[in-house]
């Protein structure tokens, strides 16, 4: 059976809840690092500033303005409560999705999972 013309084909995929934990809002400026892979030996270091909107004790959700591919490791410098320094929490990026703006800079929520450092919060 030809499942890309069969007329039983949902026209939208059928989506699971994600959220297995409680987030909390926290809308904090968060300095990351991520390497690129060119290929022949070269690696590139991509350094910015990720808002976090919202966090849970597995992950945190980013707006980026680059897009890191699914499964990429990000070094992301978390905000602190004494907001004097920063602690540093390696994530796995889950999803990546672009938002549709009207402005000339793209901008991509970003989903993450916490792999190493600090437990986001409990």
């Amino acid at each position: 059976m030809d499942l890309q013309n069969s007329p039983n084909k949902p026209l939208t995929p059928i989506r699971q809840q994600r959220r297995r934990a409680q987030r909390m809002e926290l809308i904090e400026s968060c300095p990351y690092e991520m390497s690129e892979d060119l290929g022949g030996g070269t690696i590139v270091m991509h350094q910015g500033e990720a808002l976090s909107i919202d966090i849970s004790s597995g992950g945190m959700l980013l707006l980026m303005d680059q897009a890191p591919q699914v499964d990429q490791v990000i070094k992301v410098h978390l905000p602190t409560p004494t907001k004097s320094t920063n602690s540093l929490a390696l994530v796995e990026v889950r999803w990546t999705r672009p938002i549709l703006a009207d402005t000339p800079t793209r901008r991509y929520l970003v989903g993450v999972k916490s792999i190493f450092g600090p437990h986001f919060y409990e």
